[in-house]
């Protein structure tokens, strides 16, 4: 049974804001370790609101005592407590204490910290420092490398902590595919994870679709779509390839946009829109006078309703809008609810937060309330790796 709420004229929802305070307190359990931390610590003001965390039966797994928290990932969350940052588990249990300015999330078994008076590291589950010379993290580890700067540019260190790409490029990116954009005197390139060129430095714009391994590159006026070796695919003239699933590629040309079809090497008939974006699984959304519209994987549309907005799909569903509400659509662009939410979230791990004129949510597959959030909670987060924040007053 769909949920339909049938709120008065110019009732306005006001949501708490889903920012991740980078705060940290004046209070602590050990006296400042450097003037750099003693100077943050005396500016620091404890938020009074705390976090925790629940599960997906809605029950309080963490217990809020935290000033700042974020998401779990490999097992572990960062945590604010008193001020600095540390991790816990899942149980709750700090198993690295609290000592950092700042901290990321867990990638590939490390997580970049910020100590303080000290250059950005990485450490591993246990704390323990990963060794380097000469460099400070920049961003974090994926595909066996992660980006670091030595002086004012940026190369990549393996898993031991060695330099295995030289730090010469102005800018970087993270690796996928084993592949990776960098920036060398005002142009880009990619590389791959021996720094060796793929596509030499040369161009204005660069995106690498991940999963789909296609590189999207634009020089001067014509935009050019290669495979991970760096072989061309298709180049077309006057435009700007914005996206692609592998199949397709949205491609931008003066004021309109519309869809080619990578086997064909044409256009795809009929796909002219003001805008196009990529939904993920093969499915797009195009912007006609009248909102965006589904279009299915050769870009046809699957139905001629019309949305303010559509978000990407995850576990098998999108949020839409229409206007003032919100509510779900399946991957053949069926409706599962309509007019029924004052704002909805994307699905993680099969639960979605929703606004109802009560508060915020939690729904299932079936757009069904699931459960509310614990009681005295002020604000909430999505699920990973089966738990999700919580805000208490």
């Amino acid at each position: 049974m769909l949920l339909k709420i049938n709120w008065p004229s110019g009732y306005l929802l006001i949501i708490i804001s889903l920012c991740i305070s980078g705060l940290v307190s004046c209070r602590h359990d050990r006296p400042p370790e450097s003037e750099e931390e003693a100077a943050y610590m005396a500016d620091y003001e404890a938020p009074a609101n705390k976090w925790g965390f629940i599960s997906k039966e809605g029950k309080m797994t963490v217990k809020p005592v935290y000033d700042g928290v974020g998401m779990f990932s490999e097992g572990l969350a960062a945590v604010n407590k008193n001020g600095l940052w540390g991790f816990i588990n899942q149980d709750g249990e700090i198993v690295v204490t609290p000592t950092y300015k700042s901290v990321w999330a867990f990638h590939e078994r490390k997580a970049r910290v910020h100590p303080f008076d000290q250059p950005g590291q990485f450490i591993d589950k246990e704390g323990k420092t990963l060794k380097g010379d000469g460099w400070s993290a920049a961003d974090d580890f994926s595909d066996g490398r992660a980006r670091v700067k030595v002086g004012d540019s940026f190369g990549y260190i393996d898993t031991a902590g060695m330099i295995v790409i030289q730090a010469i490029y102005t800018r970087g990116w993270n690796f996928k595919n084993g592949i990776c954009i960098v920036e060398y005197e005002d142009k880009l390139g990619v590389i791959d994870l021996k720094g060796t060129y793929i596509l030499q430095p040369g161009f204005d714009f660069i995106k690498i679709s991940g999963k789909q391994k296609i590189i999207l590159c634009k020089r001067d006026n014509i935009s050019t779509a290669y495979d991970l070796a760096g072989k061309e695919v298709v180049a077309i003239p006057e435009c700007k390839m914005v996206d692609s699933d592998g199949h397709l590629i949205s491609v931008r040309q003066k004021d309109i946009m519309y869809l080619f079809d990578l086997e064909k090497k044409a256009r795809v008939p009929y796909t002219e829109y003001l805008n196009i974006i990529y939904l993920e699984h093969s499915l797009w959304g195009g912007k006609t006078k009248d909102g965006y519209i589904l279009l299915n994987e050769t870009g046809q549309p699957l139905s001629s309703n019309a949305y303010s907005q559509i978000n990407k799909f995850s576990d098998g569903h999108a949020a839409f809008s229409k206007g003032e509400f919100w509510g779900y659509m399946d991957e053949k662009g069926t409706e599962k609810t309509s007019d029924v939410f004052g704002l909805a979230w994307d699905y993680k791990e099969g639960l979605a937060r929703a606004a109802f004129k009560d508060g915020i949510g939690f729904i299932d597959l079936q757009q069904k309330l699931a459960f509310y959030p614990p009681e005295g909670s002020i604000d909430l987060r999505d699920f990973s790796e089966g738990m999700a924040a919580v805000q208490f007053q």
